[in-house]
């Protein structure tokens, strides 16, 4: 008699199990998207209680439609902008080459005034000296150490530091020059 008795292996009821629990985290996720509903709506005031209402100064004013009807989050359309540095001495931490990037992203960032960037991706390129190929190593630590040096090059634009906000990552495009480093910025919808 064999040990096998119908009922299914540990491997099949772990993906069954596994498959449950995604679709749970999905529903709690979706869940918590849904702006809450206000349990005690205000009843429209009508034309006779409107002229006789008095302001109650101690009740905070509800919401209009107007301030609901758009969800927070970050806008689908991004800003690009460019700098280009000697990669070397930024990554090596020179003065120079800071105060050099602090003052291109200056000027780059000057025609959104009054916006502050809520999420940064920099992109950078480094090329090897033989045969111009992209180091994409090089390229990544490049992109990091502008990445970690944008909130002190304009603190009031750019979120703190943090590999979750602010991050770097290697371009390998054919037609971009070494040192470039481009830094997509996404704003909060306003």
């Amino acid at each position: 008699m064999s040990r096998d008795s119908g009922r299914p292996g540990g491997t099949y009821l772990a993906g069954w199990l596994f498959a449950d629990l995604l679709l749970v985290i999905v529903l709690v996720v979706l869940g918590s998207e849904m702006p809450a509903a206000d349990p005690h709506p205000d009843p429209e005031p009508t034309a006779t209680a409107t002229a006789t209402a008095t302001a109650d100064p101690s009740r905070s004013p509800s919401p209009t439609r107007s301030d609901t009807s758009r969800p927070g989050g970050l806008d689908p359309v991004t800003v690009s902008i460019g700098i280009r540095l000697d990669p070397d001495a930024l990554i090596a931490g020179r003065p120079s080459e800071t105060a050099e990037l602090t003052r291109q992203v200056t000027q780059e960032i000057k025609r959104y005034e009054g916006r502050t960037a809520a999420f940064v991706m920099v992109f950078g390129t480094v090329r090897t000296s033989s045969g111009g190929s992209v180091d994409t190593g090089c390229s990544d630590e490049y992109a990091t150490a502008v990445a970690r040096q944008l909130p002190q090059a304009a603190p009031r634009f750019f979120p703190p530091y943090s590999e979750k906000i602010i991050r770097g990552y290697h371009d390998s495009g054919s037609a971009i020059a070494s040192g470039t480093a481009r830094i997509e910025l996404f704003f909060l919808l306003s």
